[in-house]
């Protein structure tokens, strides 16, 4: 007999403190998420930190964008404009006709 019930909602955190500790990595100090183990980030006592070559700097147009106030506002649409990339067609897009500002974009996804 199956017994249907509720599910959680699991409260995620980063960087959560817990009993006075900050759940964060030892290694390099990124904040992990609620759950992540300590050795998530870098390997246990920080054994990959060096697997990896750190990034280099960001442009100074990106860097700007980061600090943003609308950033995730903006970046969703942006992502919105472009989510047809998974998807493929056959069929040519419309022509879009109207005020600036419409978008069309055709081609073809290769994976």
């Amino acid at each position: 007999v199956w017994d249907i019930g509720g599910i959680s909602s699991p409260m995620l955190t980063w960087g959560a403190i817990h009993n006075g500790i900050h759940h964060q990595c030892k290694t390099c100090g990124i904040d992990l998420l609620t759950g992540e183990d300590v050795g998530f980030c870098c390997g246990l006592n920080g054994s990959c930190f060096g697997d990896v070559p750190p990034l280099p700097a960001l442009p100074p147009q990106i860097e700007a964008l980061t600090t943003h106030p609308q950033i995730s506002l903006l970046s969703h649409i942006l992502n919105l404009i472009f989510s047809f990339a998974p998807s493929e067609t056959t069929h040519l897009f419309p022509d879009m006709l109207g005020p600036p500002g419409f978008v069309a974009i055709q081609g073809h996804v290769y994976h």
